[in-house]
């Protein structure tokens, strides 16, 4: 088989050990921890100003503060 056909399927097993690879049991612990890792820093590379924000949260605070 040439290697162009095993980039797809591994970029479908990359995605998939970075979204769930810490749920499987089956996995050691340290795949499960870099699988983890490996999230957390590809949700850190998402720029701060596209991460949704809490639109009530001003709402919240006037409510708690009416309840003082």
């Amino acid at each position: 088989m040439a290697p162009k056909k095993f980039i797809a399927p591994l970029v479908v097993l990359l995605i998939v050990f970075i979204t769930v690879g810490d749920q499987y049991k089956f996995l050691p612990d340290s795949a499960r921890t870099a699988s983890y890792k490996a999230r957390m820093f590809v949700i850190g590379l998402w720029p701060e100003w596209l991460k949704p924000k809490n639109q009530n949260e001003q709402r919240e605070q006037e409510i708690e503060q009416l309840g003082q």
